[in-house]
C-alpha cells in the first residue's frame, strides 16, 4: 500500500514552523507539535523525501526540546544568581540545597540545551555529518572511502523502498534495518526486546514508566537501540529479524546487558559459532538448491584457476559479497553451451568488483567469434543489487537488456598457427599485487589494462606485465620503492628477423602511460633513455 505524502514538504515545515514562533512566541509551541504530529500521520517513514533524509529531519524537534531546557536552565541561573545577592542569615537547611541543586544544575542544564540544538542543527541541517550517515558509513567495507551522503541514504532507500516491512518507527527490508540508527542484517549478532515498566515514588504516589525498545548489537558490538510505543509491533519486529537472521543471540533486557559486555574471549568463541552455523546453512541450502535445480549446465571458474560445477544462486551470491569485501578479484560464469540471444551467441560471464569508493561491478559477457573475426564482448558497470540479478539470470541460460552494456574488443589466445605459420605468443595480463597476491588473466579487455594502469598509480600493484599476441609485444612495469620511486619499463621492439629487449626508468605516471599506449603502436622503445639488454632470435 502506497503512503500519502506530507502536505508539508522539508524546508517549508521549517518556514511555517519558524514564521509561527515569531508570531506567537511560546503559544506557537503546541501548534508545532500539532503540525508535527499531522505530519507523521500523513507521512509515517518519509517516503516523500526518502527514509533515511526524513529521520535526520525529525531531529529538528529537538529545537523545541532545546529551547525548554534552556529556559530551565535560565530560571536555574536566575535563582542562583539571586539567591547568593540575598542575606543568608535566617536561611534554612532546604534554602541552602536549592541553591546548591540551582548552582549545579544550571550549568548542566545549559550545556544539554546547547547540545541538542547542536544535534538538531547537524543532523537537520548537515545529513552528511549526522549520526544516522555514520552508522551507515562504518558498516561498509571501507568506511574510509564510502560515497558521499546521497548515495549512502539512497542504497538504504532503495531497500526499503523495494523489499521494506515496517513495524512502528523500523523499517526491515533485505539488507538493511532502518530505526534510530541503521544496522546491514547481515551484521546483525543479537536481537534484545527491552519491556521494562519503572515506578517513582512521589510525594503525591506511584508514578509508572513503560520502556519499550528494540536493541541490535552487531559484529563490533556496536549497540543500537529505537524505542516503540506499541508492544505488538516491538515483537514482531524482533521476530522478523530472527528470520532473517536466525543465528543471532535473542532475549530481553538482562541478557543484552550480558551479551553486549561478554569479554573478548567470549566474543571470539561466539563468533566461531555464528559462523560455523553460518557455513552449515549455506551448505545445506546450496545442496537443496542444486538439487531442485537438477542437471548442472553452468560452470563457475574464479581467477586462482579453481572450477566447480555445483553451481547455485547462493554460490554466485557468496562469491560476489567476497568480490566486494575484496577477499576475491572477480570470477567467470561459463555454460557448458553457448548462450544465444538475437543475432549474438554469447560464450561466457565474466564478473570483476571495485570496491574503492562506491562499490560497482564490471560485467563482462563474451561473444563467440566468427571465423577470422576478432574476439569482441560487451561490458556494463553497474551496482551489486544490478549485477546480482544478472548473474541469476545467466545461470537460467537468460540475456540481460544489452541496451547500456559497450562493444569492446577482448584480448585472447589466437587461434593456433598453420605449419608453416611463425608460432605467435598468447596473450596475458598478469598482476601483482602490493601484498604479494598474483593473478594471470589470458581474456581482458582494453579497460583492464587501464585499470591495471591505473593501480600502478595508486600503490595497488606492484607488477604488470602484459604480453600482446600482436607483434611480438612484451611489456613489464615494476613499481618503484622508498629508494627510488620510478618505475622500471621493460618492452621488447621487433627489429628486423631479432627481437629487441629494452629497459628503462620513468616516472609512475608515464609508465602508466606506457602500459595503455605501446600496443596500439603509440610509443617504441630505444630512444635515448632506453638501453638495449639483450637480443633474441
Amino acid at each position: 500500500m502506497k503512503e500519502k505524502k506530507g502536505f508539508l514538504r522539508w524546508p517549508w515545515n521549517v518556514v511555517v514552523y519558524v514564521l509561527l514562533v515569531a508570531a506567537l512566541r511560546l503559544f506557537a509551541v503546541p501548534i508545532i507539535l500539532y503540525l508535527m504530529w499531522l505530519q507523521k500521520k500523513n507521512n509515517p517513514h518519509g517516503v516523500a523525501e526518502g527514509y533515511c533524509l526524513s529521520r535526520t529531519r525529525k531531529r529538528l524537534t529537538w529545537l523545541i526540546w532545546s529551547l525548554l531546557v534552556l529556559l530551565l536552565a535560565g530560571g536555574m541561573l536566575v535563582m542562583l544568581w539571586v539567591g547568593l545577592g540575598q542575606d543568608r542569615t535566617n536561611w534554612e537547611t532546604m534554602d541552602y540545597i536549592t541553591l546548591a541543586l540551582c548552582g549545579a544544575g544550571g550549568p548542566l542544564f545549559l550545556l544539554g540545551g546547547f547540545y541538542l540544538a547542536y544535534v538538531a542543527v547537524r543532523d537537520s541541517f548537515f545529513p552528511a555529518r549526522s549520526s544516522l550517515a555514520k552508522s551507515i558509513r562504518n558498516q561498509l567495507p571501507y568506511p574510509e572511502e564510502a560515497p558521499p551522503v546521497e548515495e549512502l541514504f539512497a542504497m538504504v532507500d532503495r531497500d526499503l523502498e523495494e523489499n521494506g516491512q515496517w513495524f512502528g518507527p523500523v523499517g526491515i527490508g533485505r539488507e538493511w534495518v532502518l530505526g534510530d540508527g541503521a544496522n546491514r542484517i547481515d551484521r546483525i549478532r543479537g536481537i534484545f526486546v527491552i519491556n521494562e515498566i519503572h515506578q517513582h515514588h512521589t510525594n503525591t504516589g506511584v508514578r509508572t514508566s513503560r520502556n519499550m525498545e528494540l536493541v541490535l548489537i552487531d559484529d563490533r558490538w556496536q549497540r543500537t537501540g529505537t524505542s516503540f510505543n506499541n508492544l505488538q509491533d516491538l515483537q514482531a519486529a524482533a521476530e522478523c529479524l530472527a528470520l532473517r537472521v536466525p543465528d543471532a543471540r535473542r532475549g530481553n533486557g538482562s541478557q543484552c546487558t550480558d551479551f553486549w559486555t561478554m569479554d573478548e574471549s567470549g566474543k571470539e568463541d561466539f563468533q566461531r559459532w555464528f559462523r560455523q552455523r553460518q557455513n552449515l546453512r549455506a551448505s545445506e541450502s546450496a545442496r537443496k538448491e542444486a538439487l531442485s535445480q537438477g542437471p548442472q549446465d553452468m560452470i563457475l571458474k574464479r581467477q586462482n584457476g579453481e572450477v566447480t560445477s555445483r553451481v547455485s544462486d547462493s554460490l554466485v551470491e557468496e562469491t560476489l559479497r567476497r568480490c566486494l569485501e575484496g577477499e576475491e578479484s572477480g570470477f567467470e560464469l561459463i555454460p557448458t553451451r553457448p548462450v544465444r540471444g538475437g543475432e549474438r551467441t554469447f560464450r561466457s560471464l565474466k564478473c570483476f568488483a571495485k570496491i574503492k569508493g562506491e562499490a560497482k561491478v564490471r560485467l563482462l559477457l563474451e561473444m563467440v567469434p566468427s571465423q577470422g573475426e576478432e574476439n569482441l564482448g560487451l561490458t556494463l558497470w553497474t551496482d551489486p543489487r544490478r549485477a546480482e540479478e544478472i548473474l541469476r539470470g545467466w545461470l537460467r541460460r537468460e540475456i540481460p537488456e544489452l541496451k547500456q552494456w559497450e562493444l569492446q574488443r577482448v584480448y585472447a589466445a589466437p587461434p593456433a598457427a598453420g605449419p608453416r605459420e611463425r608460432k605467435r605468443t598468447q596473450a596475458k595480463l598478469s598482476l601483482v599485487y602490493a601484498s604479494g597476491a598474483a593473478e594471470n588473466h589470458t581474456t581482458f579487455t582494453e579497460e583492464d589494462v587501464q585499470m591495471a594502469a591505473e593501480g600502478l598509480l595508486d600503490g595497488t600493484f606492484q607488477l604488470v606485465d602484459l604480453t600482446h599476441s600482436s607483434g611480438y609485444l612484451w611489456l613489464r612495469v615494476t613499481a618503484g620503492d622508498k629508494t627510488d620511486a620510478r618505475c622500471t619499463v621493460e618492452a621488447t621492439r621487433p627489429d628486423g628477423e631479432e627481437l629487441g629487449f629494452y629497459v628503462a626508468k620513468m616516472p609512475p605516471r608515464e609508465a602508466a602511460a606506457w602500459l595503455t599506449g605501446y600496443p596500439h603502436g603509440q610509443f617504441l622503445p630505444g630512444g635515448r633513455n632506453w638501453k638495449r639488454v639483450q637480443t633474441s632470435k
